[in-house]
C-alpha cells in the first residue's frame, strides 16, 4: 500500500469518526430536551418557577457540555501530540539508519530518477560528494552502455520492495564496480520516492569469472592433451568424467566408457591383465600406482599404454575420487625395441670386428716379431762388415771413406734401435701385467748408471729421493723411465752442468711422479702432436732419436690406469708428469684394457 492511499482512507476515517461523534451528540442533546422537558411539566404543572427551571436546565446542559467537549478535545489534543511526537521521533530514527547505514543507500525521483538523498556510505563508496550526487541521476552512476537496461528497470511501477540484482555502477574514479541493488518505495519530502540499498559484489563476481575462465581453460586443456584424463568413484570405481583424448587413444567414443566402466580392463590383451588388475591393487594398498600394458582397439590395432592413478583425497583427509592419465607410449615402445635390436646387431657387429682384430693383432704381431728379426739379422751384418772394414781396411780407405763407414755403421745401429723400439710398443700393448710394489728411485738410479757408463765424461746431478714405491709391472717400469730419463739426459747434453730431478708423492689413490731437467727444452704448444709415432722435439741433426719413446711410456701408463703430461718452453728445460694409481685401481684399469 503506497503511502497517499493511506493517507486518503486516514481522511475518510476521521471524517467518518466526525460526523458520527456529531450525530451522537445531537441525539443525546434532543434526548436530554425531550425527556428533561416532560418531566419538568409533570413535576411542575403550571407552577411558576417552572420558566426558571427552564433556564436552569439549558444552563446545566451546556455547562456539562462544555466540560465534556474540553475533556475530549483534550484528550484528542494529548493524542495528537504523542502521536506526532512518536512519527518523529520515528522519522529521525529512520532517518539516522539511512544516514549511518554500513551499506550505500539513496533516495531518487521515480519519474526525474534525480537523487534527493545520499547517505554517507554512499559518498565514501563512490566517490562523489553529497552536492555532486543530488545534482545528478541514476542514470550518471550507470555506464553510458547500461542506460536502455537502467529506463527499462525504473518504467516497471513499483508497489514493494523489489530485488534489481546485479548491476554495474561507475565510481566518480572512472572504476567501474558490480553492485547487488534492492528498491521499495517511501515518501519523500510529500512525493513518492524510491530508495536504493547497494552491495558491493565486484570481488565475489571477479572471483566468480576467474572461476569460470579457470574452468574453461581447464576444459580446454583436457580437450588439448592427447594424453586421456579420467576421474572414477572411489568406492565402485566407476568412471564420471574421461577426456576427449579417450576416443584418438582408445578408438571408442568415451559415453562407452561412462555407460560402462568395465570396458576399461576388457579393452586390455590377455597376458597383460595381470599387470593391471595388480596395479589397481597397488592404488588401494598405496593410494598410486603405475604400470603398463597394451590395450587392442576395436580396429584390432595394438597400442601400447602407461597408466598413473592417484587417489585424491578431501580436506579432511578422506578419499572422495580416483583420478589417472592413460597415455599411448606405442612409438615409444616401439623405438625402445628398435633400440635394442639395433644394439643386439651392433654387439654382434662389434664381436665379430674384434675377433677379427684380435685374429689382425695376433697376425701382426707374428708379423712384426719376424720382420724385426728378418730387419736385425742383416743390419747386425751391416754392423759386423763396417767393424772388419775398418779394422782390416781403415788405412786404405783415408779420412773421407772412414767416414763413410762410421755413417754406415751408425745408420744400422739406428735402424736397429728403431725396430727394437717398435718391438716394444707393441709389446706395451700385449704384455700381461705383473702390476706390484717396486722402487722406483731404485730403477732410476740404475738407468743414469747405465747412460753415465756410455758417456763418463758428463757432468750429471742427479736428485732422487730414497726410495719411491709404486704400483707397476718390473719389466715396463724399467722401459718407461729408460724412455723419459733417456730423454732428459739427451737433451740436456749441452749443458755445461745437467740437472735431473725425479720426485714423487701420494694424491688420493695414486702416486704423482715428476721428473724434470734443465735441458734445452721445446715448444710445449705441440706436446699434444708428441704422442704421435715418429714425432720429435727437435731435428734430427740436433738430437738423434726415433720418436717412438714418448708413445711408449704414455701407452705403459694408460695401462695401468694413469695420465701422463709434458710441460716445457725453449730453452727452460722440461718437466713430465705421470701418475701411478695404487694395487686396485692399476689391475681395474688393467682389467678394462684387455675387455677393450
Amino acid at each position: 500500500m503506497s503511502v497517499s492511499t493511506e493517507s486518503k482512507q486516514m481522511a475518510q476515517q476521521a471524517t467518518r469518526l466526525g460526523l458520527a461523534a456529531g450525530a451522537l451528540y445531537g441525539l443525546l442533546g434532543t434526548t436530554w430536551i425531550l425527556v428533561s422537558d416532560t418531566a419538568l411539566e409533570m413535576l411542575a404543572k403550571g407552577a411558576p418557577w417552572l420558566t426558571s427551571a427552564h433556564s436552569a436546565k439549558g444552563i446545566a446542559f451546556v455547562l456539562v457540555t462544555t466540560v465534556g467537549l474540553a475533556f475530549i478535545v483534550r484528550r484528542s489534543h494529548l493524542r495528537r501530540m504523542r502521536s506526532d511526537a512518536k512519527a518523529a521521533s520515528h522519522e529521525m530514527q529512520t532517518l539516522g539508519l539511512f544516514a549511518r547505514h554500513p551499506q550505500p543507500m539513496w533516495v531518487f525521483d521515480r519519474s526525474s530518477l534525480a537523487f534527493l538523498a545520499v547517505n554517507d556510505t554512499a559518498i565514501e563508496h563512490y566517490g562523489y560528494t553529497e552536492r555532486e550526487f543530488l545534482a545528478m541521476t541514476v542514470k550518471d552512476i550507470n555506464p553510458p552502455e547500461d542506460a536502455a537496461r537502467v529506463d527499462e528497470r525504473t518504467a516497471t511501477p513499483l508497489t514493494g520492495p523489489r530485488v534489481v540484482g546485479r548491476v554495474r555502477h561507475v565510481k566518480k574514479s572512472g572504476e567501474v564496480i558490480f553492485a547487488h541493488v534492492t528498491v521499495h518505495p517511501v515518501e519523500f519530502d510529500g512525493r513518492t520516492a524510491t530508495m536504493a540499498m547497494a552491495i558491493d559484489v565486484t570481488n565475489e563476481v571477479l572471483a566468480a569469472h576467474a572461476l569460470e575462465r579457470q574452468e574453461a581453460q581447464f576444459r580446454q586443456l583436457h580437450q588439448s592433451l592427447g594424453e586421456v584424463l579420467w576421474l572414477a568413484d572411489a568406492t565402485d570405481f566407476k568412471v564420471v568424467y574421461v577426456s576427449p583424448a579417450f576416443e584418438q587413444v582408445y578408438g571408442r567414443p568415451c559415453s562407452e566408457l561412462l555407460s560402462n566402466t568395465p570396458l576399461w580392463m576388457d579393452a586390455v590383451l590377455p597376458e597383460d591383465r595381470v599387470h593391471a588388475a595388480a596395479s589397481n591393487n597397488q592404488l588401494r594398498t598405496l593410494g598410486h600406482s603405475r604400470c603398463e600394458y597394451r590395450i587392442r582397439r576395436p580396429d584390432g590395432s595394438i597400442r601400447w599404454i602407461s597408466d598413473r592413478k592417484n587417489v585424491i583425497r578431501d580436506g579432511e583427509g578422506l578419499v572422495t575420487l580416483i583420478g589417472g592419465i592413460a597415455e599411448d607410449i606405442t612409438a615409444q615402445m616401439e623405438l625402445e625395441a628398435e633400440r635394442a635390436s639395433q644394439k643386439i646387431r651392433l654387439e654382434r657387429l662389434v664381436a665379430e670386428r674384434t675377433a677379427e682384430l684380435e685374429t689382425v693383432n695376433v697376425e701382426l704381431e707374428a708379423f712384426t716379431r719376424s720382420a724385426a728379426h728378418d730387419l736385425k739379422s742383416p743390419l747386425n751384418g751391416i754392423t759386423g762388415y763396417c767393424h772388419l772394414l775398418n779394422n782390416r781396411h781403415g788405412q786404405g780407405l783415408g779420412d773421407a771413406g772412414l767416414r763413410m763407414v762410421e755413417k754406415i755403421e751408425r745408420s744400422a745401429r739406428d735402424m736397429s734401435t728403431l725396430v727394437n723400439d717398435l718391438l716394444m710398443l707393441s709389446r706395451v700393448a700385449t704384455t700381461d701385467l705383473d702390476v706390484q710394489r717396486i722402487d722406483l728411485a731404485e730403477v732410476a738410479r740404475a738407468v743414469i748408471d747405465e747412460l753415465m757408463d756410455r758417456e763418463p765424461g758428463r757432468k750429471v746431478v742427479l736428485d732422487v729421493p730414497a726410495e719411491l714405491p709404486v704400483w707397476l709391472d718390473r719389466g715396463l717400469s724399467r722401459s718407461l723411465l729408460a724412455n723419459l730419463l733417456g730423454n732428459s739426459w739427451k737433451f740436456t747434453s749441452t749443458r755445461p752442468v745437467a740437472h735431473i730431478r725425479v720426485t714423487g708423492e701420494r694424491s688420493g689413490g695414486s702416486t704423482v711422479v715428476v721428473i724434470t731437467d734443465n735441458g734445452v727444452g721445446f715448444d710445449s704448444t705441440i706436446a699434444p702432436s708428441l704422442f704421435k709415432p715418429f714425432q720429435r722435439f727437435h731435428a734430427l741433426s740436433e738430437f738423434h732419436g726415433t720418436g717412438v719413446g714418448l708413445v711408449t711410456c704414455q701407452r705403459i701408463v694408460h695401462r695401468h690406469g694413469g695420465e701422463l703430461q709434458i710441460a716445457s718452453s725453449p730453452g727452460d728445460g722440461a718437466t713430465v708428469k705421470f701418475t701411478l694409481p695404487h694395487l686396485t685401481a692399476a689391475l681395474s684399469a688393467e682389467a678394462t684394457d684387455r675387455k677393450a
